[in-house]
């Protein structure tokens, strides 16, 4: 009994190690089999999601193979759509039995221009070894967003908490609702947020084509708490301008787009799961916002719109010469268009107007203007001389017409005109003919001078020109990536500068604006335009 026993557990022992023999047989082959090279994988366009809301964000993947795979930058149509910046790549590579199989990804971030429909593609490609390929195009369906299309915090809190999405948003302000063409109009964006905001930054600014603007500076904006549909908020200022329209008519100020990292909360019964979360990208955008630009109302003409003020100081007269008076119109304006305020009766004497540069004093709340002027009074005669009163007509935010006025002046003057030369003796005749000549040799030394001091910065120019040229790419999109590019290799930051206080910063708000302008198709402009902005930016960095 004892020996069949054995015989038995002998003979399940062989018929184990036949069936571990017949699987791994039947193994190996499958792994065989998925070592062989996928050379009929097909090149392919998709997408994340068929329909999206405004504030959301698209996915598109192209996924190239074979020799398509070693195309660079593959442009993709797009309507309703813009693209966010360049996409990633990532490629892959295999190599089994002496045969290859290449395929790239390409992944492009874009969001919606507005509510309806919207197309991706088609595609054409061309592969470096000849071989064509159409993918056909994709249809997305752009839901409208109420949270999206109101600039009321009240609203879009409640329609967000609503539809169960982050409570983050953006509101665009102005501080009043019509003005006059030329008058100020200040604009406030705005973030609401009621979660967690870990990061934000700017994610596009709207360009601002029927406006002057000037950008008021909210580095030391501090957040708030204020109570907004129900909830408890943080508000804070992100950005404020002082818009001076350029024409009548009902102007808008287009959408502003700020990208933000929210951590989101894991709602479990764990009580430490409050120290739990993932973080979360959002995409939130201020709804349009319509500016009713009056036109100026019948009358006469006006020098200035807004509210101003004139100073005219004390004239004065020195040695004989021409009387100087400071003239000095200032307040919340545009004055750089400004003509010189005008004496009410002529003069009795010849005049000239020098012009001082302009200033700009930017507060947390407006921008206000200041410009003067030097007016020399070049006397006909000695003695009591009339100075007429000094006009200027601004056009209040009432729509009144005010005159500006500096009342009179009376001065004790001398004749402004030289003496006649007396005869010249033959020494003072030879003194003479050397002065007359030293300006000669002056002006060749000035010319040896201004051309070692003009070389450096024609250098410079050359250089800005050189480099500007080759930051211009194909599209605006592409030209935006590579001057933040750029930048990052002078050791600026792209988004430091944006909000920047100075004449680069400027320059770079500027490329932005024209850029984006440029990129959502708003408006057409030369090459030339583009490369002189940004060139007055590789200038000044």
């Amino acid at each position: 009994m004892v020996r069949r026993k054995r015989f038995e557990v002998r003979g399940s022992n062989e018929e184990l190690r036949r069936g571990a023999r017949q699987f791994a047989l039947i193994l190996f082959f499958v792994l065989t089999s998925n070592l062989e090279p996928r050379t009929s994988s097909a090149n392919e366009l998709t997408v994340d999601k068929r329909t999206l809301l405004l504030t959301d964000s698209l996915t598109i993947t192209l996924t190239l193979t074979d020799s398509f795979a070693a195309l660079d930058g593959v442009k993709i149509p797009l309507q309703n759509l813009v693209l966010d910046g360049e996409p990633s790549s990532s490629t892959q590579f295999e190599w089994v039995n002496g045969k290859t199989f290449r395929r790239k990804v390409l992944r492009y971030v874009a969001h919606a221009r507005s509510a309806g429909a919207a197309l991706i593609g088609p595609v054409s490609l061309r592969a470096p070894d000849g071989q064509v390929e159409t993918l056909a195009p994709l249809s997305i369906q752009v839901l409208p967003d109420a949270a999206a299309g109101s600039n009321d915090p009240d609203k879009v809190m409640r329609e967000l908490i609503a539809t169960r999405r982050e409570p983050v948003f953006l509101v665009a302000e102005a501080d009043r609702p019509a003005v006059y063409a030329g008058e100020e109009v200040v604009v406030t964006f705005t973030m609401y947020s009621a979660t967690s905001v870990q990061q934000w930054g700017i994610g596009g600014l709207p360009p601002l084509a029927d406006f002057w603007t000037e950008e008021l500076d909210v580095r030391a904006e501090q957040p708030r708490q204020a109570g907004i549909g129900g909830q408890i908020a943080q508000k804070l200022v992100v950005r404020r301008i002082a818009l001076f329209p350029l024409r009548s008519g009902t102007l808008s100020v287009e959408p502003m787009v700020i990208n933000a990292a929210v951590m989101r909360r894991v709602n479990t019964f764990d009580p430490f799961a409050i120290f739990e979360g993932a973080l979360v990208e959002v995409r939130a955008r201020s709804a349009p916002l319509q500016i009713d630009v009056r036109p100026l109302p019948p009358g006469p003409p006006v020098d200035v719109v807004g509210d101003v003020t004139l100073q005219c100081f004390a004239p004065v007269q020195a040695n004989g010469g021409p009387v100087s008076i400071d003239v000095v119109l200032a307040g919340r304006a545009n004055l750089r268009a400004a003509a010189p305020p005008q004496f009410a009766q002529p003069l009795e004497g010849s005049m000239q107007i020098s012009e001082r540069p302009l200033t700009v004093q930017r507060t947390r709340e407006e921008a206000r203007m200041s410009r003067r002027w030097r007016y020399l009074i070049f006397p006909a005669a000695n003695g009591a001389m009339v100075i007429p009163p000094l006009v200027a007509t601004a056009l209040t935010p009432d729509g009144a017409r005010q005159e500006l006025r500096c009342e009179q002046r009376v001065l004790m003057v001398k004749e402004a005109r030289s003496p006649k030369p007396a005869p010249l003796t033959p020494r003072a005749k030879r003194t003479e003919a050397a002065r007359q000549a030293l300006p000669w040799a002056g002006a060749v030394a000035l010319a040896l001078v201004a051309l070692a001091v003009a070389v450096p910065p024609l250098q410079r120019g050359r250089r800005a020109r050189r480099e500007a040229r080759g930051l211009i790419r194909e599209t605006p999109a592409e030209t935006r990536a590579a001057i933040e590019a750029w930048l990052v290799e002078q050791e600026v930051d792209p988004a430091s500068l944006l909000r920047e206080a100075s004449d680069r910063g400027d320059a770079w708000r500027a490329v932005r604006s024209l850029l984006a302008a440029l990129e959502h198709e708003r408006m057409e402009t030369s090459p030339r335009e583009l490369r002189r902005r940004v060139r007055e930016l590789v200038g000044l960095v």
